[in-house]
């Protein structure tokens, strides 16, 4: 029963998502916005959550996660009604920030719920509660792909509201984390910092999110623009959940390896290089398909192997903490790289996805700087 509850939660968080990431760029298209506007709308959430992220999860650590991540997704279900009222780039911005700062707790707060369980041994795998998420969010992207097409673009901010006012309900649901909040957060007392070598690791899964910024933000135009079906692109965007899936699956336990994370970070970083660098050649429909079956890496195991590396690496007092800073901190790079996607789709197309390279470089770095820096601790998860 709690794993239902758990994956029920996953499932509808993620439904949304299924319908913003690929088609709300598509919707900012229909309104007559361009290519450097698109980009602008869609990282401006994105720095959004920089900045209220932490604060926003931090208050997981100190009321119930479950009922605060409720009236989250509640509130941000109203703002996605007006949205779908607007035809100018001004207030299509300023409600598209309004919502980032709603949702900027929501998956992070999952986790924590989630996570809690598997630290109090309630829960044994992750990645089986985790993966009704992609579910959901494949399935959508489906919908989306077939709905557009029937329907037009004009419906996908009431399906996003309607699916964040689900989530606001089962959320209410989920089971709060064993014992409550912290007894030190509780007394107010000032808990233990964040070290260097998590610092490192936030700032490698960062740079490994971050190069799927232009498959985001740009893939669904791109593709359609070379002749691609949008019931083709529904399938390219699930074929990569469809990966993701198999990886939460399989490879599930990662999430409680402790320190052995940060190997997995940079398989991603490696996994995101090497894709990227393909995808920036149109390669055809086929190969485009196969590469975006890489995704099952550079973000599954880029996200499992985060999870087990904060969890080692955070204080114990300060799980939804470290969430909201790896939110924040993940936030700010992909948005620097959301805005630069947007100038450089403009200038060479597809060329965009070679910019990605160096970030996803940067990310392999990063992660073998907090490897060498961990050798010797044995963290959660053994030495490393």
């Amino acid at each position: 029963m709690l794993a239902l509850r758990l994956s029920f939660m996953h499932a509808l968080n993620f439904l949304g998502v299924g319908f913003y990431l690929p088609f709300f760029p598509v919707w900012l298209a229909s309104k007559g916005l361009g290519d450097v506007d698109i980009g602008y709308v869609l990282a401006i959430p994105i720095l959004v959550r920089v900045f209220v992220a932490s604060s926003v999860t931090g208050l997981g650590d100190r009321l119930r996660p479950n009922v605060l991540l409720a009236l989250l997704n509640a509130l941000a279900a109203l703002i996605y009604f007006a949205l779908a009222q607007q035809t100018q780039f001004l207030p299509i911005a300023v409600l598209t920030a309004l919502s980032a700062i709603a949702l900027s707790g929501v998956v992070p707060l999952a986790d924590v719920l989630t996570t809690a369980q598997v630290k109090a041994g309630a829960l044994k795998d992750y990645g089986r509660v985790r993966l009704w998420g992609s579910v959901t969010f494949v399935l959508s992207n489906l919908a989306g792909g077939y709905l557009i097409a029937q329907h037009g673009a004009w419906l996908i901010p009431f399906v996003l509201a309607g699916s964040s006012s689900l989530a606001a309900l089962a959320a209410l649901q989920a089971p709060s984390p064993p014992g409550g909040p912290s007894p030190a957060i509780s007394r107010g007392a000032s808990a233990a910092g964040f070290g260097r070598t998590f610092w490192l690791a936030v700032g490698a899964a960062a740079c490994v999110n971050a190069t799927h910024a232009a498959v985001y933000a740009f893939s669904s135009l791109h593709w359609r623009s070379i002749g691609f079906s949008g019931e083709a692109v529904g399938w390219l965007w699930a074929v990569a959940v469809l990966a993701e899936i198999a990886v939460f699956l399989v490879w599930g336990s990662i999430a409680a390896s402790g320190l052995t994370g940060l190997r997995w970070i940079a398989i991603a970083a490696v996994a995101a290089a090497l894709r990227f660098a393909a995808m920036s050649a149109d390669p055809g429909l086929a190969v485009t398909a196969f590469l975006q079956l890489l995704h099952g890496i550079t973000f599954g195991c880029m996200h499992l192997g985060t999870l087990a590396a904060l969890s080692a690496l955070s204080p114990e007092a300060r799980r939804a903490a470290a969430q909201g800073r790896l939110v924040a901190v993940s936030a700010l790079v992909m948005g620097l790289a959301t805005i630069l996607s947007g100038y450089l789709y403009r200038l060479f197309g597809s060329g965009v996805f070679l910019a990605m390279v160096p970030i996803a470089l940067l990310g392999l770095i990063l992660a073998a700087l907090a490897i060498l820096r961990s050798r010797g601790n044995t963290g959660l998860g053994g030495r490393i």
